[in-house]
């Protein structure tokens, strides 16, 4: 019988045993990847988001804070920047384009997010080496241009206390994400009230039903859980009107924008325009990719201790896999003293054993990588239905070493049981 056959063989001899030890290292290599591979992927995924822009100016405060609420949808905004800092950024030497944002309404727990409509002409969705622009699944995007939000903010600088506000109703448009319109329902044609807040919101905005005129199509990034307005219609709804606490400019006017996207020139361009920003005592910028770095950063410190906890309860398998290999040398005397008299050769009853654990130890750790794989897409649709980030898991180097690691650790803790065999004395045992 060739040797592979007989290792084989031996295993299924046992096969309660066989299993039982395998699944324990099935476990413990299978924790111990999804760690990192839901790591991996997450910091790609948000990176992937992040690169939607090159800088965010917001008011002043955790630049955390102002990109996960921008561009993210998620967390409470710290505040709004004067209008007067947009209009100075979009003629700025060096801003290719910028997209004001105003965030504070919801629908059904997604958060509406208004902006102009060369949202949908200029930012692009980078995947890899690639990007590519919003498309859309079904209908287009709104008319709302800069020139118009621009002619708003005029119009309600003049505007007088008690007459009409100045809007046009072909200004309650709306543009869907791909994930709102799979949980909403809604398509090209449907209309709804926006209510007021972003976090358990009831009271709706009775002057601000608007119509779906277009579904992004999807993007695996926070665009596809939002609901996107014309930035004028924040202006002109009830309930969004300054009151007498609320200072002109300041961080609480609702005439000001939670956020500004920016797409700068690399170079002195972007480092200028980010140090002219954060000279300012009303605005900040930050770049979304860093601190998506950084985020990521704080959290490897958490995975570094997972990841020992998940290497202990490894190596306590691979512990398991050399306890069941050394109980069986007793009952297996004869069978390696038969071998011996057939000529076997010490070192193959060495090899033998060995292999035995090896091969133990590296069908766990496929089936410990499987069973990563399964829980790494089962928390990839979490991860996604909360942040709208999509995550692409996918078997990596880190992955195949793990598998030569456990491996090569199985055949060495096969090792005190194979010196037992190896001891072995035929003529003693026949």
């Amino acid at each position: 019988m060739r040797f592979p056959a007989l290792v084989i063989r031996n295993l299924r001899r046992r096969p309660l045993a066989s299993m039982l030890t395998g699944l324990s290292v099935s476990l413990g290599v299978g924790l111990f990847a999804s760690v990192g591979a839901l790591r991996e992927a997450s910091e790609i995924g948000f990176q992937r988001s992040a690169s939607l822009c090159d800088m965010l100016v917001g008011a002043k405060g955790s630049g955390l804070q102002l990109s996960l609420n921008a561009l993210y949808h998620m967390g409470q905004s710290q505040g709004n920047v004067p209008y007067e800092v947009y209009a100075e950024l979009e003629k700025t030497q060096g801003v290719l384009w910028s997209v004001p944002i105003a965030i504070g309404d919801s629908f059904r727990s997604h958060r509406i997010v208004g902006v102009t409509s060369n949202f949908f002409q200029q930012v692009q969705v980078h995947s890899g080496t690639e990007s590519r622009p919003l498309e859309f699944a079904e209908g287009e995007a709104f008319a709302f241009s800069p020139e118009a939000f621009a002619q708003l903010k005029a119009d309600l600088a003049n505007h007088q206390q008690g007459e009409p506000m100045p809007h046009q109703a072909s200004w309650f448009q709306a543009v869907l994400g791909a994930t709102v319109a799979k949980r909403t329902g809604m398509g090209v044609g449907d209309h709804f009230h926006p209510t007021h807040g972003v976090q358990g919101a009831a009271e709706e905005h009775e002057d601000g039903e608007s119509e779906v005129v277009g579904v992004l199509a999807p993007t695996g990034t926070p665009v596809d859980r939002a609901i996107y307005l014309p930035i004028g219609v924040y202006y002109v709804m009830q309930g969004h009107e300054p009151t007498a606490d609320m200072k002109a400019g300041g961080s609480l006017d609702p005439r000001g924008l939670s956020a500004i996207m920016l797409h700068t020139k690399a170079g002195f361009y972007r480092t200028q325009i980010y140090r002219t920003v954060n000279d300012r005592l009303d605005a900040m910028a930050v770049y979304p990719s860093v601190e998506m770095r950084n985020l990521f950063a704080m959290l490897n410190q958490g995975d570094f201790v997972l990841k020992w906890i998940t290497a202990l309860i490894v190596v306590v398998a691979l512990i398991g896999v050399m306890v069941a290999i050394y109980n069986t040398m007793g009952a297996r005397r004869g069978e390696f003293a038969v071998l011996r008299a057939l000529g076997a050769k010490r070192r193959t009853i060495l090899g033998l054993v060995t292999c035995e654990s090896a091969v133990l130890s590296m069908l766990g750790g496929v089936v410990g990588l499987g069973f990563a794989g399964l829980l790494v897409m089962a928390v990839s649709g979490q991860v996604e239905a909360q942040t709208g980030v999509a995550l692409a898991p996918s078997i990596s180097l880190a992955e195949l070493e793990l598998l030569a690691a456990v491996t090569l650790a199985g055949a060495l803790a096969g090792l005190v049981p194979a010196l037992s065999a190896y001891r072995t004395e035929a003529a003693q045992i026949l």
